[in-house]
């Protein structure tokens, strides 16, 4: 029974007061119990699952949040439904899964877990599960593993043109990342995007710089480009010389017409 001060109720002439003072010491000291209770059987909800993004070929740090030493007595990272590390705090070392003691790296400091050199077999779900001083398990983290990788962009270029207003060629470029692509135009100076497209998984972009045209596809980790080897003033010579040439043709085309014609006229005379 909680002790509501006895100097208090003895001062008290109202013996209603004195209850009511009594009553509602209890009612706070069976209240604050109450939630006491409540947050030590209870530490923390189930948490919430987080995405995670890692690079392939990289690391990826996963954290335990609002851990106390004293008052858990094991944690255990799970990949999935596997156990993949265990960790108890009266004993060394912590224990591994022989399938990943290459792959994950347990900190006893932190409770934390490395994930190295990432490939797609690393995608799931992984959990960080507890076992408290009352021998009850509550999981304390929970990650969904992305592991993303962007595909060397493909350059398709066509449909070269010169544009007599502003100088220089023009060349319709498609880019393309596996199964994602986008349609822009490009001259020496810049280019500008002519269907648009929105891809979820990649975004991609075509510039140009120092007159070659780059192609860039990129995520949420890692990004790759590619480029053309000839820039858009070697297109410009090749489109002259190419004129040039269909100049020659018809001269040439025109020449023999003229000379068969004099020819007969010669032989009608």
């Amino acid at each position: 029974m909680p002790k509501c001060g006895l100097s208090t109720v003895v001062s008290l002439m109202d013996a209603d007061w004195s209850l009511l003072c009594y009553v509602l010491c209890l009612v706070n000291h069976l209240g604050i119990n109450y939630i006491k209770n409540v947050l030590h059987l209870s530490p923390d909800s189930s948490p919430t699952e987080s995405p995670v993004y890692g690079q392939k070929g990289a690391s990826v740090h996963l954290t335990v949040e609002g851990l106390q030493r004293l008052q858990i007595i094991r944690i255990t990272w799970k990949y999935n439904n596997t156990d993949i590390v265990e960790h108890t705090l009266d004993s060394s070392p912590s224990y591994y899964n022989k399938n990943y003691t290459e792959k994950i790296q347990f900190d006893s400091s932190d409770f934390s877990l490395l994930i190295k050199k990432l490939d797609e077999t690393n995608r799931g779900i992984y959990t960080a599960t507890i076992k408290d001083k009352d021998r009850k398990d509550f999981v304390k983290a929970k990650y969904h593993l992305h592991v993303l990788a962007v595909a060397k962009p493909i350059i398709q270029m066509n449909n070269l043109t010169l544009d007599s207003a502003e100088g220089f060629c023009t060349v319709s470029v498609n880019c393309s990342v596996r199964d994602s692509w986008v349609y822009y135009t490009c001259n020496q100076t810049q280019c500008s995007q002519t269907e648009p497209q929105s891809w979820p998984d990649v975004n991609i972009t075509v510039t140009v710089d120092n007159g070659n045209i780059i192609c860039t596809g990129s995520n949420r980790v890692s990004m790759n480009t590619d480029g053309t080897s000839e820039s858009p003033s070697s297109w410009y010579i090749v489109l002259i010389l190419g004129i040039l040439c269909l100049c020659l043709c018809i001269g040439l085309i025109y020449f023999v017409r003229r000379r068969n014609r004099h020819t007969r006229n010669s032989e009608v005379t």
